[in-house]
């Protein structure tokens, strides 16, 4: 009996009226495959629904990635401003450190011209001082010696032996003998400038330079001292030498010499 088009829509009702029916029939009518597509379409959307999930967490983290890098560039290049700024800062210190260096220079090639021209200064004061205190004690030595009696043969000879400057008369006493009175003048005398000096006079080697120049003896020795402490008057009466200053005659020779 053919299947008619009434029949269709019986079978249409039924199906509608009778769910497990329906059931049967689309697995009756559609493939394995075709029935599990809705299943595979219902996993399909879970893996793109993951899938975008996941997706939207790694941007998410690629979002804070950049922004840590960002921030972190940020921190870079403040970091090298300051160091920028300390470079700077350390290249003006630097500067200010060459300024200063070369004014300490300056300064001190003007204290050493200072103190080259004090010490060319003094030189010179030392030596009109020198060349005062020979004269003065030259000129006391002749008026002690003419008091004393002695003829006066020479006029004042000033010697440059051993680097010292000593003044040097001949004389002539009452008898008729010569002899040399020499003296060593100091602007400040002490024991170890008497004791040097009497040491020198004795000494055989500065005889002998006396000689060459002249000078024979036998001698009457003296020291001048513009200022004399006590301690040098100890010493030319331990020494035999006589005292000289401003006023005269302090201390006589206590012996000549002998040439």
């Amino acid at each position: 009996m053919p299947f008619t088009v009434s029949d269709f829509h019986d079978l249409v009702e039924l199906l509608e009226q009778q769910p497990s029916w329906r059931a049967e029939m689309r697995r009756l009518l559609l493939t394995d495959d075709i029935l599990r597509l809705p299943k595979t379409v219902e996993n399909l959307a879970a893996t793109v629904d993951q899938f975008a999930r996941s997706t939207e967490e790694r941007f998410r983290q690629v979002e804070k990635t950049l922004a840590d890098l960002a921030a972190a560039q940020q921190r870079t290049e403040q970091r090298l401003e300051e160091l920028a700024a300390a470079q700077q800062r350390t290249e003006q210190r630097l500067e200010e450190l060459a300024a200063a260096q070369q004014r300490t220079e300056q300064r001190l090639e003007e204290l050493a011209a200072a103190q080259q021209r004090t010490s060319e200064q003094v030189a010179r004061l030392q030596n009109i001082i020198g060349v005062t205190v020979e004269e003065e004690a030259a000129a006391v030595l002749r008026v002690v010696l003419e008091e004393k009696g002695y003829h006066i043969l020479t006029e004042a000879l000033y010697l440059r032996l051993n680097g010292d400057v000593d003044v040097a008369q001949q004389v002539e006493d009452a008898q008729g003998r010569r002899l040399w009175a020499v003296l060593e003048a100091k602007t400040r005398l002490g024991w170890q400038a008497v004791e040097a000096w009497a040491n020198r006079m004795r000494s055989e080697g500065f005889r002998a330079a006396l000689r060459r120049v002249g000078v024979e003896g036998p001698f009457l020795v003296y020291v001048y001292g513009m200022r004399a402490d006590l301690s040098a008057r100890k010493a030319v009466e331990k020494f035999g030498v006589g005292l000289l200053s401003s006023q005269g005659e302090i201390v006589p020779p206590n012996e000549e010499l002998p040439a």
